[in-house]
Protein backbone atom coordinates (compact mmCIF):
# COMPACT_ATOMS: atom_id res chain seq x y z
CA UNK A 1 0.00 0.00 0.00
CA UNK A 2 2.83 2.43 0.83
CA UNK A 3 3.93 2.78 -2.78
CA UNK A 4 0.47 4.23 -3.48
CA UNK A 5 0.69 6.87 -0.77
CA UNK A 6 0.89 10.50 -1.83
CA UNK A 7 2.39 13.36 0.13
CA UNK A 8 -0.85 14.31 1.82
CA UNK A 9 -1.78 10.69 2.56
CA UNK A 10 1.46 9.88 4.35
CA UNK A 11 2.04 6.63 6.27
CA UNK A 12 1.44 8.58 9.50
CA UNK A 13 -1.95 9.75 8.26
CA UNK A 14 -3.01 6.35 6.92
CA UNK A 15 -1.95 4.68 10.17
CA UNK A 16 -4.17 7.01 12.17
CA UNK A 17 -1.38 9.08 13.68
CA UNK A 18 -2.66 12.48 12.57
CA UNK A 19 -6.43 12.93 12.69
CA UNK A 20 -6.40 16.60 11.69
CA UNK A 21 -4.27 16.03 8.61
CA UNK A 22 -6.61 13.18 7.61
CA UNK A 23 -9.54 15.61 7.80
CA UNK A 24 -7.64 18.04 5.61
CA UNK A 25 -6.72 15.24 3.18
CA UNK A 26 -10.39 14.29 2.82
CA UNK A 27 -11.20 17.95 2.17
CA UNK A 28 -8.52 18.04 -0.52
CA UNK A 29 -9.90 14.89 -2.13
CA UNK A 30 -13.38 16.44 -2.23
CA UNK A 31 -12.06 19.57 -3.91
CA UNK A 32 -10.26 17.59 -6.61
CA UNK A 33 -13.27 15.39 -7.27
CA UNK A 34 -15.73 18.18 -7.97
CA UNK A 35 -17.24 19.23 -4.64
CA UNK A 36 -17.45 22.96 -3.88
CA UNK A 37 -18.25 25.36 -1.03
CA UNK A 38 -16.15 23.12 1.21
CA UNK A 39 -16.23 24.11 4.88
CA UNK A 40 -13.86 22.52 7.35
CA UNK A 41 -15.52 22.15 10.77
CA UNK A 42 -13.23 19.74 12.61
CA UNK A 43 -13.51 20.99 16.19
CA UNK A 44 -15.23 20.14 19.46
CA UNK A 45 -18.96 20.76 19.37
CA UNK A 46 -19.07 20.10 15.63
CA UNK A 47 -22.52 18.46 15.90
CA UNK A 48 -21.33 15.36 14.02
CA UNK A 49 -19.62 17.08 11.07
CA UNK A 50 -15.96 17.45 10.18
CA UNK A 51 -16.42 18.72 6.62
CA UNK A 52 -19.41 20.24 4.83
CA UNK A 53 -19.61 20.49 1.06
CA UNK A 54 -21.94 20.89 -1.92
CA UNK A 55 -21.91 19.00 -5.21
CA UNK A 56 -24.07 19.42 -8.29
CA UNK A 57 -26.32 16.44 -9.04
CA UNK A 58 -26.64 16.44 -12.82
CA UNK A 59 -29.29 13.69 -12.80
CA UNK A 60 -31.64 15.78 -10.68
CA UNK A 61 -30.29 19.21 -11.72
CA UNK A 62 -29.93 20.29 -8.08
CA UNK A 63 -27.13 20.98 -5.62
CA UNK A 64 -26.71 18.21 -3.04
CA UNK A 65 -25.36 19.14 0.39
CA UNK A 66 -22.93 16.71 2.05
CA UNK A 67 -21.90 16.12 5.65
CA UNK A 68 -18.63 14.20 6.07
CA UNK A 69 -17.55 12.71 9.40
CA UNK A 70 -13.85 11.73 9.37
CA UNK A 71 -12.56 9.01 11.70
CA UNK A 72 -8.85 8.35 12.14
CA UNK A 73 -8.09 4.88 13.56
CA UNK A 74 -4.92 2.89 14.20
CA UNK A 75 -4.22 -0.48 12.61
CA UNK A 76 -5.87 -2.38 15.48
CA UNK A 77 -9.17 -0.48 15.44
CA UNK A 78 -12.25 -0.27 13.24
CA UNK A 79 -14.95 2.34 12.86
CA UNK A 80 -18.22 1.06 14.29
CA UNK A 81 -21.89 1.87 13.79
CA UNK A 82 -21.80 4.57 16.49
CA UNK A 83 -19.95 6.77 13.98
CA UNK A 84 -22.82 6.32 11.54
CA UNK A 85 -25.35 7.32 14.19
CA UNK A 86 -23.23 10.31 15.18
CA UNK A 87 -23.11 11.52 11.59
CA UNK A 88 -26.84 10.97 11.28
CA UNK A 89 -27.41 13.37 14.19
CA UNK A 90 -25.26 15.86 12.35
CA UNK A 91 -27.41 15.46 9.26
CA UNK A 92 -30.45 16.41 11.27
CA UNK A 93 -28.68 19.54 12.52
CA UNK A 94 -27.08 20.72 9.26
CA UNK A 95 -29.95 19.57 7.01
CA UNK A 96 -27.45 17.89 4.65
CA UNK A 97 -28.96 15.46 2.13
CA UNK A 98 -26.04 13.01 1.97
CA UNK A 99 -23.98 11.62 4.87
CA UNK A 100 -20.44 10.25 4.44
CA UNK A 101 -18.23 8.59 7.05
CA UNK A 102 -14.60 8.50 5.88
CA UNK A 103 -11.70 6.69 7.54
CA UNK A 104 -8.10 5.77 6.90
CA UNK A 105 -8.90 2.21 8.07
CA UNK A 106 -11.95 -0.05 7.80
CA UNK A 107 -15.50 -0.30 9.15
CA UNK A 108 -17.00 -3.03 11.30
CA UNK A 109 -19.64 -5.35 9.93
CA UNK A 110 -22.21 -3.66 12.16
CA UNK A 111 -21.37 -0.29 10.58
CA UNK A 112 -22.08 -1.66 7.11
CA UNK A 113 -25.29 -3.25 8.38
CA UNK A 114 -26.39 0.05 9.94
CA UNK A 115 -25.69 1.83 6.64
CA UNK A 116 -27.79 -0.69 4.73
CA UNK A 117 -30.67 -0.32 7.20
CA UNK A 118 -30.65 3.45 6.80
CA UNK A 119 -30.56 3.24 3.01
CA UNK A 120 -33.69 1.07 3.12
CA UNK A 121 -35.34 3.78 5.22
CA UNK A 122 -34.58 6.38 2.55
CA UNK A 123 -31.34 7.87 3.89
CA UNK A 124 -28.31 8.40 1.66
CA UNK A 125 -25.38 7.15 3.78
CA UNK A 126 -21.96 6.32 2.32
CA UNK A 127 -18.90 4.68 3.91
CA UNK A 128 -15.46 5.53 2.52
CA UNK A 129 -12.63 3.32 3.83
CA UNK A 130 -8.88 3.82 3.43
CA UNK A 131 -8.70 1.80 0.23
CA UNK A 132 -11.46 3.92 -1.27
CA UNK A 133 -9.59 7.15 -0.42
CA UNK A 134 -6.39 5.81 -1.96
CA UNK A 135 -8.28 4.83 -5.11
CA UNK A 136 -9.60 8.37 -5.40
CA UNK A 137 -6.08 9.78 -5.11
CA UNK A 138 -4.79 7.32 -7.72
CA UNK A 139 -7.35 8.59 -10.22
CA UNK A 140 -6.05 12.16 -10.05
CA UNK A 141 -3.82 13.68 -12.67
CA UNK A 142 -0.88 15.57 -11.26
CA UNK A 143 -3.10 18.66 -11.07
CA UNK A 144 -6.75 18.90 -10.19
CA UNK A 145 -9.36 19.06 -12.93
CA UNK A 146 -10.51 22.23 -11.17
CA UNK A 147 -7.19 23.93 -11.91
CA UNK A 148 -7.83 27.31 -13.51
CA UNK A 149 -6.11 28.53 -16.62
CA UNK A 150 -4.43 31.80 -15.80
CA UNK A 151 -5.93 34.99 -17.10
CA UNK A 152 -3.57 37.28 -18.98
CA UNK A 153 -2.95 39.62 -16.04
CA UNK A 154 -2.51 36.69 -13.61
CA UNK A 155 0.12 35.11 -15.85
CA UNK A 156 1.80 38.49 -16.31
CA UNK A 157 2.06 39.11 -12.56
CA UNK A 158 3.28 35.61 -11.67
CA UNK A 159 5.82 35.60 -14.51
CA UNK A 160 7.08 39.06 -13.54
CA UNK A 161 7.65 38.02 -9.92
CA UNK A 162 9.46 34.82 -10.89
CA UNK A 163 11.62 36.63 -13.45
CA UNK A 164 12.51 39.37 -10.96
CA UNK A 165 13.48 36.67 -8.43
CA UNK A 166 15.74 34.97 -10.97
CA UNK A 167 17.38 38.35 -11.59
CA UNK A 168 18.10 38.70 -7.87
CA UNK A 169 15.08 40.55 -6.48
CA UNK A 170 14.21 39.29 -2.98
CA UNK A 171 10.80 40.87 -2.42
CA UNK A 172 7.69 41.57 -4.46
CA UNK A 173 4.20 42.98 -3.99
CA UNK A 174 1.05 42.78 -6.10
CA UNK A 175 -2.34 44.40 -5.52
CA UNK A 176 -5.33 42.62 -7.03
CA UNK A 177 -8.92 43.47 -6.12
CA UNK A 178 -11.28 41.02 -4.39
CA UNK A 179 -12.69 38.45 -6.81
CA UNK A 180 -9.85 38.66 -9.31
CA UNK A 181 -7.83 35.67 -8.10
CA UNK A 182 -4.88 37.00 -6.14
CA UNK A 183 -4.66 33.62 -4.36
CA UNK A 184 -4.52 31.87 -7.74
CA UNK A 185 -1.54 34.05 -8.63
CA UNK A 186 0.18 33.25 -5.32
CA UNK A 187 -0.44 29.50 -5.64
CA UNK A 188 1.01 29.43 -9.15
CA UNK A 189 4.09 31.31 -7.93
CA UNK A 190 4.46 28.77 -5.10
CA UNK A 191 4.00 25.79 -7.45
CA UNK A 192 6.51 27.02 -10.01
CA UNK A 193 9.14 28.05 -7.49
CA UNK A 194 8.71 24.77 -5.59
CA UNK A 195 9.71 22.92 -8.74
CA UNK A 196 12.65 25.33 -9.14
CA UNK A 197 14.01 24.44 -5.71
CA UNK A 198 12.20 26.73 -3.26
CA UNK A 199 10.59 23.79 -1.51
CA UNK A 200 10.11 25.14 2.00
CA UNK A 201 7.22 27.58 1.73
CA UNK A 202 5.39 29.60 4.38
CA UNK A 203 2.07 31.37 3.77
CA UNK A 204 1.07 33.83 6.50
CA UNK A 205 -2.28 35.46 7.27
CA UNK A 206 -4.08 36.92 10.27
CA UNK A 207 -7.05 34.60 10.97
CA UNK A 208 -7.72 30.87 11.35
CA UNK A 209 -10.59 30.80 8.85
CA UNK A 210 -8.46 32.59 6.28
CA UNK A 211 -5.60 30.11 6.75
CA UNK A 212 -7.86 27.20 5.82
CA UNK A 213 -9.36 29.15 2.91
CA UNK A 214 -5.89 29.85 1.57
CA UNK A 215 -4.85 26.20 1.87
CA UNK A 216 -8.03 25.14 0.08
CA UNK A 217 -7.48 27.70 -2.69
CA UNK A 218 -3.88 26.53 -3.19
CA UNK A 219 -5.00 22.88 -3.50
CA UNK A 220 -6.77 23.64 -6.77
CA UNK A 221 -3.62 25.03 -8.40
CA UNK A 222 -0.64 23.12 -7.02
CA UNK A 223 0.73 19.70 -7.90
CA UNK A 224 -0.54 16.82 -5.79
CA UNK A 225 3.11 16.11 -5.01
CA UNK A 226 3.25 19.25 -2.85
CA UNK A 227 2.09 18.57 0.68
CA UNK A 228 0.39 21.23 2.79
CA UNK A 229 -0.23 21.66 6.49
CA UNK A 230 -1.86 24.13 8.85
CA UNK A 231 -0.10 25.24 12.02
CA UNK A 232 -2.41 26.37 14.80
CA UNK A 233 -3.68 25.41 18.25
CA UNK A 234 -0.18 25.30 19.69
CA UNK A 235 1.50 23.67 16.69
CA UNK A 236 4.53 25.52 15.28
CA UNK A 237 5.33 25.86 11.58
CA UNK A 238 7.63 23.06 10.45
CA UNK A 239 10.07 23.66 7.55
CA UNK A 240 8.94 20.65 5.50
CA UNK A 241 9.23 20.21 1.76
CA UNK A 242 5.81 21.68 1.17
CA UNK A 243 3.64 24.59 2.26
CA UNK A 244 2.86 25.71 5.81
CA UNK A 245 -0.27 27.86 6.21
CA UNK A 246 -0.88 29.71 9.44
CA UNK A 247 -1.21 32.84 11.50
CA UNK A 248 1.54 35.34 12.12
CA UNK A 249 0.37 35.42 15.75
CA UNK A 250 1.25 31.72 16.09
CA UNK A 251 4.53 32.15 14.24
CA UNK A 252 5.47 35.03 16.56
CA UNK A 253 5.14 32.74 19.58
CA UNK A 254 7.62 30.23 18.12
CA UNK A 255 9.94 32.70 16.40
CA UNK A 256 12.87 32.07 18.77
CA UNK A 257 12.98 28.39 17.82
CA UNK A 258 12.97 28.93 14.06
CA UNK A 259 16.11 29.58 12.03
CA UNK A 260 15.93 32.84 10.03
CA UNK A 261 16.64 30.94 6.77
CA UNK A 262 14.25 28.05 7.54
CA UNK A 263 11.88 28.98 4.72
CA UNK A 264 12.79 29.55 1.08
CA UNK A 265 9.63 31.41 0.09
CA UNK A 266 7.28 33.42 2.31
CA UNK A 267 3.95 34.69 0.99
CA UNK A 268 2.00 37.22 3.07
CA UNK A 269 -1.72 37.47 2.41
CA UNK A 270 -3.63 40.67 3.23
CA UNK A 271 -0.24 42.33 3.30
CA UNK A 272 -1.67 45.57 4.71
CA UNK A 273 -1.51 43.79 8.10
CA UNK A 274 2.26 43.40 7.77
CA UNK A 275 2.96 46.65 9.60
CA UNK A 276 1.36 45.34 12.81
CA UNK A 277 4.05 45.01 15.48
CA UNK A 278 4.14 41.20 15.80
CA UNK A 279 3.72 40.71 12.05
CA UNK A 280 6.53 43.14 11.24
CA UNK A 281 8.79 41.43 13.79
CA UNK A 282 8.26 38.05 12.08
CA UNK A 283 9.00 39.43 8.64
CA UNK A 284 12.10 41.30 9.81
CA UNK A 285 13.44 38.21 11.63
CA UNK A 286 13.00 35.71 8.80
CA UNK A 287 15.30 35.80 5.77
CA UNK A 288 13.69 33.88 2.92
CA UNK A 289 15.08 33.75 -0.57
CA UNK A 290 11.90 35.53 -1.69
CA UNK A 291 9.25 37.50 0.21
CA UNK A 292 5.95 38.09 -1.61
CA UNK A 293 3.13 40.33 -0.37
CA UNK A 294 -0.37 40.35 -1.81
CA UNK A 295 -3.50 42.28 -0.95
CA UNK A 296 -6.77 43.47 -2.42
CA UNK A 297 -6.86 46.61 -0.30
CA UNK A 298 -3.49 48.29 0.37
CA UNK A 299 -4.91 51.24 2.33
CA UNK A 300 -4.29 51.50 6.04
CA UNK A 301 -6.19 53.74 8.42
CA UNK A 302 -2.97 55.09 9.94
CA UNK A 303 -1.70 56.27 6.58
CA UNK A 304 1.45 54.10 6.59
CA UNK A 305 2.50 52.28 3.44
CA UNK A 306 3.17 48.57 3.01
CA UNK A 307 5.64 49.44 0.27
CA UNK A 308 8.21 50.08 3.02
CA UNK A 309 8.31 46.29 3.51
CA UNK A 310 7.55 44.86 0.07
CA UNK A 311 8.64 47.61 -2.30
CA UNK A 312 6.71 49.09 -5.21
CA UNK A 313 3.88 46.87 -6.48
CA UNK A 314 4.60 44.77 -9.55
CA UNK A 315 1.07 45.65 -10.68
CA UNK A 316 -2.28 47.01 -9.46
CA UNK A 317 -5.60 45.59 -10.70
CA UNK A 318 -8.68 47.42 -9.35
CA UNK A 319 -12.35 46.44 -9.22
CA UNK A 320 -13.04 48.68 -12.21
CA UNK A 321 -10.15 47.04 -14.10
CA UNK A 322 -11.77 43.67 -13.39
CA UNK A 323 -15.18 44.82 -14.59
CA UNK A 324 -13.64 46.37 -17.70
CA UNK A 325 -11.93 43.07 -18.54
CA UNK A 326 -15.15 41.12 -17.95
CA UNK A 327 -13.82 39.12 -15.00
CA UNK A 328 -16.14 40.72 -12.45
CA UNK A 329 -19.89 41.09 -12.60
CA UNK A 330 -21.37 44.37 -13.73
CA UNK A 331 -22.47 46.64 -10.92
CA UNK A 332 -25.84 48.33 -10.71
CA UNK A 333 -25.10 50.51 -7.69
CA UNK A 334 -28.14 52.33 -6.35
CA UNK A 335 -27.59 54.98 -3.69
CA UNK A 336 -30.84 55.11 -1.76
CA UNK A 337 -30.52 58.72 -0.59
CA UNK A 338 -34.14 59.52 0.18
CA UNK A 339 -33.31 59.92 3.86
CA UNK A 340 -31.51 63.27 3.64
CA UNK A 341 -33.09 65.89 5.88
CA UNK A 342 -33.40 68.78 3.44
CA UNK A 343 -34.99 71.01 6.07
CA UNK A 344 -31.81 70.78 8.14
CA UNK A 345 -29.35 71.66 5.38
CA UNK A 346 -29.82 75.49 5.49
CA UNK A 347 -29.01 75.37 9.21
CA UNK A 348 -25.73 73.59 8.45
CA UNK A 349 -24.45 76.15 5.94
CA UNK A 350 -21.04 77.63 6.80
CA UNK A 351 -20.87 75.60 10.03
CA UNK A 352 -17.83 73.52 10.95
CA UNK A 353 -19.06 70.13 12.16
CA UNK A 354 -17.45 66.81 12.96
CA UNK A 355 -18.31 64.07 10.49
CA UNK A 356 -20.19 62.25 13.24
CA UNK A 357 -22.38 65.27 14.01
CA UNK A 358 -22.86 66.06 10.35
CA UNK A 359 -24.10 62.54 9.63
CA UNK A 360 -26.54 62.73 12.55
CA UNK A 361 -27.99 66.01 11.32
CA UNK A 362 -27.90 65.25 7.61
CA UNK A 363 -29.43 61.77 7.47
CA UNK A 364 -32.78 60.70 8.87
CA UNK A 365 -32.96 57.16 10.38
CA UNK A 366 -33.87 54.44 7.90
CA UNK A 367 -36.96 52.38 8.62
CA UNK A 368 -36.52 48.62 8.17
CA UNK A 369 -39.98 48.26 6.66
CA UNK A 370 -39.15 50.78 3.94
CA UNK A 371 -35.84 49.01 3.20
CA UNK A 372 -37.59 45.63 2.94
CA UNK A 373 -40.24 47.05 0.63
CA UNK A 374 -37.56 48.27 -1.79
CA UNK A 375 -35.63 45.01 -1.47
CA UNK A 376 -38.75 43.00 -2.28
CA UNK A 377 -39.38 45.18 -5.33
CA UNK A 378 -35.88 44.41 -6.64
CA UNK A 379 -35.86 40.71 -5.67
CA UNK A 380 -39.13 39.95 -7.48
CA UNK A 381 -37.69 41.28 -10.73
CA UNK A 382 -34.68 38.96 -10.97
CA UNK A 383 -34.38 35.20 -11.30
CA UNK A 384 -33.14 33.29 -8.24
CA UNK A 385 -32.29 36.22 -5.98
CA UNK A 386 -29.45 35.52 -3.56
CA UNK A 387 -29.05 38.36 -1.08
CA UNK A 388 -26.30 39.44 1.34
CA UNK A 389 -27.18 42.19 3.81
CA UNK A 390 -24.66 44.09 5.94
CA UNK A 391 -26.28 45.26 9.17
CA UNK A 392 -25.07 47.92 11.63
CA UNK A 393 -25.18 45.57 14.67
CA UNK A 394 -25.68 41.95 15.66
CA UNK A 395 -29.07 42.76 17.20
CA UNK A 396 -30.17 44.45 14.00
CA UNK A 397 -28.93 41.53 11.89
CA UNK A 398 -31.06 39.14 13.95
CA UNK A 399 -34.13 41.37 13.89
CA UNK A 400 -33.83 42.17 10.19
CA UNK A 401 -33.51 38.47 9.27
CA UNK A 402 -36.75 37.82 11.17
CA UNK A 403 -38.50 40.64 9.31
CA UNK A 404 -37.35 39.22 5.99
CA UNK A 405 -38.82 35.84 6.87
CA UNK A 406 -42.12 37.53 7.78
CA UNK A 407 -42.02 39.28 4.40
CA UNK A 408 -41.66 35.95 2.58
CA UNK A 409 -37.89 35.82 2.02
CA UNK A 410 -36.12 32.87 3.67
CA UNK A 411 -33.29 34.39 5.69
CA UNK A 412 -30.85 33.77 8.54
CA UNK A 413 -28.45 35.84 10.62
CA UNK A 414 -24.77 34.94 10.17
CA UNK A 415 -23.64 37.17 13.05
CA UNK A 416 -23.99 34.57 15.77
CA UNK A 417 -21.26 33.46 18.15
CA UNK A 418 -21.80 29.76 17.39
CA UNK A 419 -19.35 28.86 14.59
CA UNK A 420 -21.19 25.63 13.92
CA UNK A 421 -24.44 27.52 13.46
CA UNK A 422 -22.73 29.89 11.02
CA UNK A 423 -21.47 26.98 8.97
CA UNK A 424 -24.94 25.45 8.90
CA UNK A 425 -26.38 28.72 7.63
CA UNK A 426 -23.69 29.14 4.99
CA UNK A 427 -24.17 25.57 3.77
CA UNK A 428 -27.91 26.14 3.36
CA UNK A 429 -27.31 29.50 1.68
CA UNK A 430 -24.84 27.91 -0.77
CA UNK A 431 -27.32 25.12 -1.54
CA UNK A 432 -30.15 27.61 -2.15
CA UNK A 433 -32.27 26.69 0.86
CA UNK A 434 -31.89 30.22 2.24
CA UNK A 435 -32.30 33.25 -0.02
CA UNK A 436 -30.82 35.92 2.24
CA UNK A 437 -28.20 36.22 4.95
CA UNK A 438 -27.55 39.13 7.28
CA UNK A 439 -24.17 39.89 8.82
CA UNK A 440 -22.19 42.67 10.46
CA UNK A 441 -18.67 41.94 9.29
CA UNK A 442 -18.12 39.90 6.14
CA UNK A 443 -14.38 39.67 6.83
CA UNK A 444 -14.69 37.13 9.65
CA UNK A 445 -18.01 35.54 8.81
CA UNK A 446 -17.16 33.86 5.53
CA UNK A 447 -19.80 35.27 3.19
CA UNK A 448 -18.21 34.36 -0.13
CA UNK A 449 -20.82 32.82 -2.42
CA UNK A 450 -20.24 33.66 -6.12
CA UNK A 451 -23.93 33.74 -7.09
CA UNK A 452 -24.83 36.54 -4.65
CA UNK A 453 -26.65 38.97 -6.93
CA UNK A 454 -28.06 41.51 -4.46
CA UNK A 455 -26.01 43.36 -1.85
CA UNK A 456 -27.72 45.56 0.73
CA UNK A 457 -25.65 48.02 2.76
CA UNK A 458 -27.28 49.10 5.99
CA UNK A 459 -23.97 49.52 7.75
CA UNK A 460 -22.13 52.76 6.99
CA UNK A 461 -18.48 51.82 7.45
CA UNK A 462 -16.18 54.67 6.51
CA UNK A 463 -13.20 52.39 5.90
CA UNK A 464 -12.43 52.32 2.18
CA UNK A 465 -10.73 48.93 2.66
CA UNK A 466 -13.75 47.29 4.28
CA UNK A 467 -16.14 48.89 1.78
CA UNK A 468 -14.18 47.54 -1.19
CA UNK A 469 -13.92 44.08 0.39
CA UNK A 470 -17.66 43.97 1.08
CA UNK A 471 -18.52 45.19 -2.41
CA UNK A 472 -16.17 42.60 -3.88
CA UNK A 473 -18.21 39.78 -2.32
CA UNK A 474 -20.96 40.45 -4.84
CA UNK A 475 -18.75 40.84 -7.90
CA UNK A 476 -17.83 37.23 -8.52
CA UNK A 477 -19.17 35.81 -11.76
CA UNK A 478 -21.34 32.70 -11.74
CA UNK A 479 -23.66 30.90 -14.16
CA UNK A 480 -26.89 32.80 -14.76
CA UNK A 481 -25.64 35.97 -13.08
CA UNK A 482 -25.17 39.00 -15.31
CA UNK A 483 -24.82 41.71 -12.67
CA UNK A 484 -25.00 42.49 -8.98
CA UNK A 485 -27.52 45.02 -7.74
CA UNK A 486 -26.31 47.08 -4.78
CA UNK A 487 -28.84 48.85 -2.59
CA UNK A 488 -26.88 51.26 -0.42
CA UNK A 489 -29.01 52.99 2.22
CA UNK A 490 -26.30 55.52 2.91
CA UNK A 491 -26.03 57.21 6.32
CA UNK A 492 -22.48 58.54 6.05
CA UNK A 493 -21.13 61.31 3.86
CA UNK A 494 -17.88 59.34 3.49
CA UNK A 495 -19.76 56.46 1.82
CA UNK A 496 -21.13 58.86 -0.79
CA UNK A 497 -17.57 60.03 -1.39
CA UNK A 498 -16.29 56.47 -1.81
CA UNK A 499 -19.05 55.51 -4.22
CA UNK A 500 -18.57 58.68 -6.21
CA UNK A 501 -14.86 57.90 -6.64
CA UNK A 502 -15.75 54.38 -7.86
CA UNK A 503 -18.12 55.96 -10.39
CA UNK A 504 -15.48 58.44 -11.55
CA UNK A 505 -12.98 55.62 -12.14
CA UNK A 506 -15.57 53.71 -14.17
CA UNK A 507 -16.24 56.75 -16.37
CA UNK A 508 -12.55 57.55 -16.85
CA UNK A 509 -10.78 56.78 -20.11
CA UNK A 510 -9.31 53.26 -20.14
CA UNK A 511 -5.58 52.77 -20.43
CA UNK A 512 -4.31 52.05 -23.97
CA UNK A 513 -4.05 48.33 -23.17
CA UNK A 514 -7.53 48.10 -21.60
CA UNK A 515 -10.94 47.40 -23.07
CA UNK A 516 -13.37 50.31 -23.34
CA UNK A 517 -16.68 49.16 -21.84
CA UNK A 518 -19.87 51.00 -22.75
CA UNK A 519 -21.48 49.98 -19.48
CA UNK A 520 -18.66 51.53 -17.45
CA UNK A 521 -18.38 54.62 -19.63
CA UNK A 522 -21.84 55.61 -18.44
CA UNK A 523 -20.87 54.99 -14.81
CA UNK A 524 -22.07 52.37 -12.36
CA UNK A 525 -23.89 54.51 -9.78
CA UNK A 526 -27.41 55.91 -9.79
CA UNK A 527 -28.99 58.13 -7.16
CA UNK A 528 -32.54 57.46 -6.01
CA UNK A 529 -33.00 61.22 -5.77
CA UNK A 530 -31.76 63.62 -8.47
CA UNK A 531 -31.64 66.44 -5.94
CA UNK A 532 -29.10 64.44 -3.95
CA UNK A 533 -26.88 64.00 -6.99
CA UNK A 534 -26.83 67.76 -7.54
CA UNK A 535 -25.94 68.19 -3.87
CA UNK A 536 -23.12 65.65 -4.10
CA UNK A 537 -21.71 67.03 -7.36
CA UNK A 538 -21.68 70.56 -5.94
CA UNK A 539 -19.93 69.69 -2.70
CA UNK A 540 -17.87 66.51 -2.93
CA UNK A 541 -15.44 67.41 -5.70
CA UNK A 542 -12.41 66.25 -3.71
CA UNK A 543 -13.39 62.86 -2.31
CA UNK A 544 -10.07 61.08 -1.89
CA UNK A 545 -9.14 62.54 1.47
CA UNK A 546 -12.68 62.29 2.83
CA UNK A 547 -13.12 58.51 2.49
CA UNK A 548 -10.84 57.52 5.34
CA UNK A 549 -11.51 60.53 7.58
CA UNK A 550 -12.23 59.92 11.25
CA UNK A 551 -15.56 60.63 12.97
CA UNK A 552 -14.07 63.55 14.92
CA UNK A 553 -12.64 65.31 11.86
CA UNK A 554 -14.41 68.59 11.14
CA UNK A 555 -15.85 69.62 7.79
CA UNK A 556 -16.92 73.09 6.74
CA UNK A 557 -20.41 72.76 5.33
CA UNK A 558 -20.69 75.06 2.26
CA UNK A 559 -23.19 77.78 1.54
CA UNK A 560 -26.07 76.10 -0.27
CA UNK A 561 -27.28 79.18 -2.16
CA UNK A 562 -27.83 78.45 -5.82
CA UNK A 563 -27.50 74.66 -5.86
CA UNK A 564 -30.30 73.36 -3.67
Amino acid sequence: MENRLKNFLTPSVMQGGDWRTLEHAVSRILLHCGWRDIQYVGESGDKGADVLAVRYNSAKAVDDSYLIQVKAVNSNSYVGKSAVDQALKGQSYYKARIVVIATNGEFTRSAYQRRDELIKEGYDVRLWNGAFLLDLVDKWEDYSSERRNLREYQARISDSIIKSYIKGCRKSLFIVATGLGKTVIASVIADKLYHQGLKKILVLCHSTDLAFQLQKAFWGQISKQISTRLFMDGEPPVPIDGINFGLYQTLFGYLGGIEPHAFDLIIVDEAHHALANAFATCIQYLSPKLLVGMTATPWRGDGTSIESIFGEPIERISLVDGMRMGYLAKVDYRLMCDNIDWNEIPNLAKNSLTIRDLNKKLFLPQRDDAVIAQLLDVATKIQNPKIAIFSPSKNHAETFAGKLVSAGISAANMSVNDKVKRRQILLNFSAGKIKAITAVDVLNEGIDVPDVNILVFLRATHSRRIFIQQLGRGLRISSGKNKVIVLDFVTDIRRIAAVRELDKEAKSEPKPSEIETVFLRDGVVTFSNERVQNFVDAWLDDVTSLQDSEDAEKLAFPNTDGWL
